[in-house]
């Protein structure tokens, strides 16, 4: 069943967390409160972005320059709608939105050395992911003020049709890492001499 999501502060990287328990079904309305996170979403145009009065405050407080949205990646073809969902559920995805901890990062890093991590705004990891890029952003203030995001938490988000791959290769590295770990352990347990 899909549900109508309450009017949220931005969109985006709000329905995220939301949509970790529940399917969510929005359209450009359900989004129109973030004009950045509008615009990377691909529904609505850079000018009307760089207009938006939200965007003005960014640019106002210093925290971006009025290059800075243009310079941010944006969906190519303008979505009817955008459906969030928990990925047990998820039908046809095509992108894949994770939280990490700086040691899961390590570990993901370890199987994707490829990845890259990605300054704000924060959203602009979802084209990005539909481009084929395995995007890490640290969130941005706007973001994580209006999320809640965890201080200790990062976001990914990669391409749907990577997942297995993906979870195979973290499986390597999640072994590797215990592998070394437990070198790392021995290897100080034998070399510290009591004073």
């Amino acid at each position: 069943m899909r549900s109508r999501p309450a009017p949220e502060p931005a969109g985006y990287c709000c329905f995220w967390a939301k949509a970790e328990h529940r399917r969510l079904h929005t359209t450009a309305a359900d989004h129109a409160h973030c004009s950045v996170g509008s615009y990377t979403h691909g529904l609505i145009a850079l000018a009307e972005a760089a207009a938006g009065r939200d965007t003005a405050a960014l640019v106002d407080s210093g925290w971006v320059t009025e290059a800075d949205p243009g310079n941010a990646p944006s969906v190519a073809a303008t979505p009817a709608a955008i459906t969030y969902e928990p990925l047990d559920e998820a039908e046809d995805a095509d992108v894949v939105l994770v939280r990490l901890t700086a040691s899961s990062l390590m570990s993901l890093q370890g199987a994707r050395p490829d990845l890259s991590v990605v300054t704000k705004p924060q959203c602009q990891i979802v084209p990005l992911a539909l481009q084929g890029t395995i995007a890490v952003s640290p969130g941005c203030a706007v973001s994580r003020v209006r999320t809640g995001l965890p201080a200790d938490e990062l976001t990914c988000a990669f391409p749907a049709r990577e997942l297995a791959d993906i979870l195979a290769r973290l499986a390597r590295s999640l072994t590797a890492d215990a592998a070394v770990s437990a070198y790392a352990d021995s290897d100080i347990h034998q070399n510290i001499t009591p004073a």
